[in-house]
């Protein structure tokens, strides 16, 4: 019986999304409280800042060619899959070579390393995982469901064995780097020495994915310029651990409507519409404050008792930000349907503004206020993002605001019988 369950809410692509990010949530928090208790709030603190620099320089240096691969796959209607592939390997070989000169020339300190190590891989996991979220994204949330148990694992090994240190923290981020690319080329589904990594065919890619890049680097910025700024301003990298938690549960929020969005992505690549847009925001919107009104209600006490009271401080952090969250589910679905038709140069202008407003704020706020200075830029800046990208659409679809806002009848009904079926 519980497997014919599955298979039902499997069967449709929007269903398994969900089912599988509620998973991944699920296994995610325990992944979550493992990390944190093990490494503590300065380690987990300081792991954020080397997360947080490799994510912002590889947006750069990928040049956001991933996002040109729905778009030339729609406009051409070929199978433009392994030639993309070959480009991808080609300028990651590209990278890990510079990355080597970097080291031996410069001699850089054990922090600069990592991230310079990191970086390659973590964009061909980028961009690899987009790729397989296009063709087939059951096998992408199947494996990032993986990938947390894996994590599990292994941070369960690290706290019966070794006691918490740089080294160990250092050993988890590359070691979980290292399984995440893994995966990524494993769910390619191709046969690793049929490839021939080549540069030939990546300018088309880079060339329409400049402005994408300048896109994302700007939406990076307003996810984690914090960070950065937290320790640049000499915020304790314990405070910075504290501040990350709670930014992570604020995140957590938006795991459904990233689910629904991923699948938005292939079938608007695949021909659907801004109606399919309007449907699945408003969807996601309620269920995202249906799950905010939850946290606000029982975060603290949560928090608490999974995490430890040296993490008490994340549940402020937690409610400025998931105020924002909100406005970030329009963001989130305008976004994909902007990038799928081609309006990129949008993208750029809504994230720019949104970016140097979260920039601005946090310089006076954290002076006054510290993580909870950060906290609330990051509000205001997400608010003004999904805002914008809101009106954006309603404006140029000639959508009416209601169709985004407020579920329907036919849409209850829908669920009812998806639910029975």
């Amino acid at each position: 019986m519980i497997k014919k369950l599955v298979e039902k809410i499997t069967g449709n692509a929007y269903g398994f999304s969900v089912f599988a990010k509620i998973i991944s949530v699920v296994t995610g928090l325990l992944y979550a409280i493992l990390y944190s208790r093990y490494l503590g709030a300065e380690l987990r603190g300081t792991a954020s800042v080397i997360n947080n620099y490799v994510e912002m320089i590889m947006l750069v240096l990928c040049f956001g060619t991933h996002h040109a691969y729905p778009y030339f796959k729609k406009k051409t209607g070929k199978d433009i899959y392994r030639e993309f592939i070959n480009s991808l390997f080609g300028m990651v070989i590209a990278y890990y070579i510079l990355a080597a000169i970097f080291l031996a020339v410069v001699r850089p300190g054990t922090d600069v390393c990592v991230i310079a190590i990191l970086i390659p891989s973590s964009l061909a996991i980028r961009e690899l995982n987009y790729i397989v979220l296009i063709e087939n994204p059951k096998v992408r949330n199947t494996a990032l469901i993986g990938l947390d148990i894996f994590d599990i694992i292994f941070l369960g090994a690290l706290m019966l064995f070794t006691e918490a240190n740089y080294f160990y923290c250092i050993l988890f981020l590359c070691v979980r780097n290292f399984v995440s690319f893994a995966i990524a080329v494993e769910n390619l589904k191709v046969n690793i020495f049929s490839l021939r990594p080549t540069l030939k065919n990546t300018w088309k890619y880079v060339r329409y994915g400049f402005v994408p890049m300048l896109t994302m680097l700007m939406m990076e910025i307003n996810y984690k310029v914090d960070i950065v700024m937290l320790e640049r301003m000499d915020i304790s990298k314990a405070e910075i651990g504290v501040y990350s938690l709670g930014v992570m549960l604020a995140q957590k929020l938006w795991m459904i409507p990233d689910a629904l969005r991923d699948i938005l992505t292939g079938k608007l690549a695949k021909g659907k519409t801004e109606q399919e847009v309007c449907k699945i925001s408003r969807y996601s919107l309620w269920v995202t404050i249906a799950c905010i009104a939850g946290m606000a209600i029982f975060g603290k006490l949560i928090i608490r008792l999974l995490f430890g009271e040296e993490y008490s401080g994340a549940y402020r952090v937690f409610i400025n930000i998931s105020l924002g969250v909100i406005g970030m589910v329009f963001y989130k679905m305008i976004y994909a349907y902007n990038i799928v038709n081609g309006h990129k140069n949008i993208n750029f202008i809504l994230l720019f503004t949104a970016a140097l407003s979260n920039v601005i704020l946090n310089y006076f706020l954290i002076q006054s206020m510290s993580i909870n200075g950060a906290a609330i830029a990051s509000m205001i800046s997400y608010l003004v993002c999904g805002i914008s990208f809101l009106v954006y659409f309603v404006i140029t679809t000639k959508t009416n605001p209601k169709e985004l806002l407020f579920i329907k009848k036919d849409d209850i009904k829908s669920l009812i019988h998806y639910i029975k079926k």
